[in-house]
Formats: structure tokens, C-alpha cells, sequence
């Protein structure tokens, strides 16, 4: 028999004898202790059943009307205190705004967006910031070697910033300081007094002027033009500083980049393990990156990630590129 016809029948029996016991139930009609309290609780619940202690059961039974009046009472009740706690939030976000609101605006007016689009005027902009600039710049140059005469140009605009007692610290792809010109350029420019590195992956074009300036790439206009952010403010500024203090920590110094070769070297045990690019791919295969992904990230052909990836996974034994970084994982050569 289902709950509801047990809770019916319980009900009857606490009308027609107020003194009812558990005992009357369970013994005289046969329910089992589960069944009495199952029914209990469901009249409990509907409010037909209410604690009374002056009943030798500890119930009364109310008639259905008392009852449902009781259940919309306390809905009302609790409706009342939820009424209650939203118009207590509510004058608390009026307060906020009204107390917070115009601190919150005057830090977002600290911190400013400028938008250079076209390569003439990212040009003119990056001049007038190496001109201004008094203190400090840091850059990062992801991607493949630049002309030789945009390479001039930025050339004459260091020199003239170092001339002036600014610190400089740069970091450039590796693959990109292989190119002659490139190459030259970077030697010219430690010789100035520049503090150089190389990497064989950065995050993005990053320049830092001062701690107070930051200019990354944005995304080109719809005619296709070249298009620079210019950001300034203290805080947003600074998360910039952190990625190139990152990449700059893990970067290898110029004089130090013809003891880096882009094989795998041996180890004290003469075991082989991966260094420099070999790494970087393995990293990215454990990652699950494509060749055309890796070819960007590196700065190289997507034929020359095909070669590493390869002479990893021949040197590695692997049957697949996929298993290739497993074995990497495994053999912790990953591990920062």
C-alpha cells in the first residue's frame, strides 16, 4: 500500500480517537514502523499533522482548511523574508555604487587605450615613444627577421635612446638572429651597450617603455592595414612587464647562442637529450599542436617542423608524433 492511502488512513484514525498511539497503528492495524512514519511525516508536512504536547501521541489533526491556511501563512512568511533580504540588497548595491562607483572610474581613467592603424603611423608612433622615452625599453620580436630597412631605422632609433642613458633589453626569436642581416644588427647593437637575447619561442611583439607604456599588436583593419594598441596605466602596464620578464629569464644571451645548436646535445651519462628548438617541438607535440601552429610559433617553415618532429621521433623510437611527447612527459624532459 502507497503512502498516500497510508497517511489517509492514519488521519481517519487520529479523528475518530484523539488518543491514538503508535502502538494503536503499528500492532492493531499491522503497519510496519516504516510504513507508520512514512505516513507521519507526509501529514507532517501538508501541515495536518501538528506537534501538540499535551497529546499523549504528540500530534494533533487539524481539518484541511486549518491546514492550508497554515501553509499559506508561512509561505507568506517566507516570502515576506525574501522581500525583505532583496530590498536589503538592494539599498547595499545602491550604496556601493554611490559610495564606489566614482573611485572605480577615476582607476579606469588612469588606465588608457590608443589605437594606430596604418604602417606609417605605428612608425611615427614607435618614434615618438623612442625619442620620449627616458628610463628603460623592453621588446620582444616574435616571427621572422624584419626587412633590412625597417632593421635600419629601429638600429638608428636605439642607438640614439642608448646615446641618451636608456637601458635596453630585447629579446629576439632565434631563428629570426640566424639572418645575416639580422645577425648584424643584433651584434651592432649589444656593442652599443644593449642587453640581447634569444628565444626559440615569444608570446607576441611586446614593447615596454618607461613601465608606463606598453604597444602590442592589434588585430589589422578591415582594408588589411597594419593596426598597434598603445596602452598606458600602471597596472596594466605591468602585467606586460611580467610576461617579458618571463620570457627573458628563459631566453639565452647573444654571446651564448652559437654554444645553443638546434640538435639535441648529450648528457653527463651520455644519454641524448632534446635542447633549444628539439625541446620547444616537443613541447608543442605534447601540447597537440599542428605543424602550421609550430612553424608560427617558431618562426620557421613548416618543412623544417616536419624535420624535427622527424628526428625526434626517430630518435625517441616513437611510432607517432603523439607518442613522441608521451615519452617526452615520461621522461620528465618537460618538466620546468
Amino acid at each position: 500500500m502507497d503512502v498516500r492511502t497510508r497517511a489517509q488512513e492514519l488521519y481517519r484514525i487520529a479523528l475518530d480517537d484523539a488518543d491514538w498511539s503508535p502502538q494503536t497503528v503499528t500492532v492493531g492495524h499491522g503497519w510496519s514502523d516504516t510504513e507508520f512514519a512514512d505516513a507521519l511525516q507526509l501529514l507532517g508536512r501538508l501541515s495536518l499533522f501538528v506537534p501538540a504536547q499535551g497529546n499523549p501521541n504528540g500530534w494533533m489533526a487539524l481539518s484541511p482548511g486549518t491546514a492550508l491556511r497554515n501553509l499559506l501563512l508561512e509561505e507568506e512568511r517566507h516570502t515576506s523574508a525574501l522581500l525583505d533580504s532583496v530590498q536589503q540588497t538592494r539599498s547595499a548595491v545602491a550604496r556601493v555604487l554611490a559610495d564606489f562607483q566614482p573611485v572605480h572610474a577615476r582607476e579606469l581613467r588612469s588606465v588608457q587605450l590608443e589605437v594606430v592603424t596604418g604602417g606609417a603611423n605605428v612608425s611615427a608612433a614607435l618614434e615618438d615613444v623612442s625619442r620620449g622615452v627616458e628610463q628603460e625599453i623592453l621588446s620582444l620580436h616574435p616571427g621572422h627577421a624584419l626587412p633590412p630597412d625597417m632593421i635600419e631605422a629601429g638600429l638608428e632609433r636605439d642607438l640614439l635612446a642608448l646615446g641618451r642613458g636608456v637601458r635596453i633589453r630585447t629579446v629576439h626569436l632565434a631563428s629570426a638572429a640566424a639572418v645575416p642581416h639580422m645577425a648584424s644588427y643584433l651584434r651592432r647593437l649589444s656593442a652599443a651597450g644593449a642587453q640581447v637575447r634569444v628565444a626559440h619561442t615569444l608570446p607576441l611583439r611586446l614593447i615596454v617603455a618607461d613601465g608606463s607604456l606598453a604597444i602590442v599588436p592589434a588585430p589589422r583593419t578591415a582594408d588589411g592595414e597594419l593596426a598597434a594598441a598603445m596602452l598606458h596605466g600602471d597596472v596594466l602596464v605591468g602585467v606586460f612587464r611580467e610576461i617579458f620578464d618571463h620570457c627573458w629569464a628563459g631566453a639565452a644571451v647573444l654571446a651564448d647562442t652559437a654554444a645553443v645548436t638546434d640538435l639535441a646535445a648529450a648528457g653527463a651519462d651520455g644519454a641524448w637529450e632534446p635542447t633549444g628548438r628539439h625541446r620547444e617541438v616537443l613541447r608543442m607535440l605534447a601540447g597537440g599542436l599542428t605543424d602550421e601552429a609550430m612553424a608560427r610559433k617558431l618562426g620557421i617553415s613548416e618543412r623544417t617542423v616536419r624535420r624535427l618532429v622527424s628526428d625526434l621521433t626517430e630518435r625517441l623510437g616513437a611510432a607517432s608524433r603523439f607518442q613522441a611527447g608521451v615519452c617526452a612527459v615520461r621522461l620528465g624532459w618537460l618538466d620546468v
